[in-house]
């Protein structure tokens, strides 16, 4: 008799080995820590440059798409240039894109750089050695303001002192502090000669694989069909697919709402003769990529510039960056970002809160994209369960309490439920029963 091995014990025996080998490794993990994180690390330093490639691919893929859809066949159609076909002619295209798309992004890099940096370094000098002076006019105002009232008046010259003799030490200990600043990015920039080779690569790599990304989807798909079976691949494929979309109109629109941001406050605070007007809208621009919190971060550190300088023009900045953060967020970020998480506004706090804790700022920035997914796959599955109960799915018809706003399915009835159903109908009937007794004892 031929032996026919069950594959159902099969499967069986190759799960509880895999679930035994992750077990051991990760109490191997817990007690090597260690040895795991030098690894671990080892081995992301290994993959930088792939890591690199597949960040900047990510990042330029929305650019390239622009170009070769929407930017070249426009400029072909307007200078009626006969319409490329085939693929030969469709690879043209996506290589102009890319090019295209590279340049751009250097020259914008580079445009801040040479820009942007400057001046900000500029504004922060200036504002080290003319702080003595902004301290006066802030400690003059106070004092001027509560001239009625001498108590808080001596507070205030107290905390002036204080804030004189930290200050008076910053700007002497400033040049030391600069030249050991220095001192490090220079050691680092030299040690980071690798850093700046794997982001090379990287960039080499974003163009082969922005240039195959459809081939590359492809073998990506047929390994996922090739392992799983139908259905499950599928949903991985969906699952994929909506953390894409997630975290691409995410991070595209936060990156082109903060560059329109920064740009207005610019031009806002030349119009109103605010001083700093680049550092301020730098800050401004960049805070305001992370949700709720990042507007009020970036207006403290300009309200305070600008406080040391002229106390009523701080009022007025801090009018300007509440009307702009209104339009920001009743016109431009409905615009720009439409539905893109739909994650109501307290679970974006809540993503927020959770991965600032855990994660810091880049925790705030991309919580909530993470906090939109798995919100998103949490209210599948609910509303899976409750399709294959026979139960509706709306939030609003559960708000009632006491009793359900609707028929629950015979099969789904147990005995408990019948009978609890049953004592609430009695008790109903008691009170109804007692209620009528009253009306008749009032009535005689």
């Amino acid at each position: 008799m031929k032996f026919k091995p069950d594959k159902k014990y099969i499967y069986m025996g190759v799960t509880a080995f895999i679930v035994a080998v992750c077990v051991i490794l990760f109490i191997f993990a817990v007690f090597n820590y260690p040895v795991f994180a030098k690894g671990f690390s080892n081995l992301i330093r290994i993959l930088s440059p792939v890591i690199n490639g597949l960040l900047i691919a990510y990042l330029l893929n929305p650019v390239v798409k622009f170009f070769e859809v929407k930017a070249i066949p426009r400029i072909i159609k307007v200078f009626k240039f006969k319409e490329p076909t085939g693929v030969r002619y469709k690879r043209l295209i996506r290589y102009i894109s890319i090019g295209l798309s590279v340049i751009l992004t250097l020259a914008i890099i580079s445009l801040f750089i040479s820009i942007v940096i400057p001046q900000l370094i500029s504004s922060v000098f200036s504002i080290v050695k003319q702080m003595p002076e902004y301290a006066k006019n802030a400690n003059d105002y106070l004092i001027k303001l509560f001239d009625d009232n001498p108590r808080i008046v001596d507070y205030i010259n107290q905390y002036y002192e204080k804030i004189e003799d930290v200050t008076n030490d910053v700007i002497s200990e400033a040049p030391t502090y600069i030249n050991r600043v220095w001192t490090t990015v220079s050691e680092g920039v030299m040690k980071s000669v690798s850093f700046v080779w794997n982001l090379i690569l990287g960039l080499i790599l974003s163009i082969y694989i922005l240039s195959l990304k459809e081939k590359f989807m492809a073998q990506f798909r047929k390994i996922v069909i090739a392992i799983f079976d139908r259905n499950k691949a599928n949903n991985i494929l969906e699952e994929i697919r909506l953390i894409d979309g997630v975290f691409k109109d995410y991070i595209v629109s936060s990156i082109i709402d903060s560059m329109i941001i920064g740009v207005l406050c610019f031009v806002l605070c030349m119009i109103l003769g605010f001083p700093y007007a680049i550092l301020i809208s730098f800050i401004v621009g960049i805070t305001n990529i992370i949700p709720f919190f990042g507007p009020f971060i970036g207006a403290v550190p300009g309200t305070i510039i600008i406080f040391m300088m002229n106390p009523m023009k701080a009022l007025y900045f801090i009018i300007m960056i509440l009307i702009l953060q209104q339009f920001d967020g009743n016109v431009l970020k409905p615009k720009l970002f439409g539905d893109s998480t739909g994650l109501p506004a307290f679970w974006v706090v809540v993503s927020i809160i959770v991965g600032g804790g855990f994660f810091g700022v880049m925790g705030m920035y991309l919580g909530t994209p993470v906090f939109a997914v798995i919100y998103n796959n949490l209210k599948k599955v609910v509303a899976n369960k409750l399709s294959a109960k026979g139960l509706p799915s709306e939030t609003s018809r559960y708000i009632r309490s006491g009793e359900l706003p609707f028929e629950i399915p015979a099969e789904e009835k147990s005995e408990e439920s019948m009978l609890a159903a049953s004592i609430l109908e009695m008790l109903k009937d008691t009170i109804n029963f007692e209620e009528g007794k009253t009306d008749d004892k009032n009535d005689n």
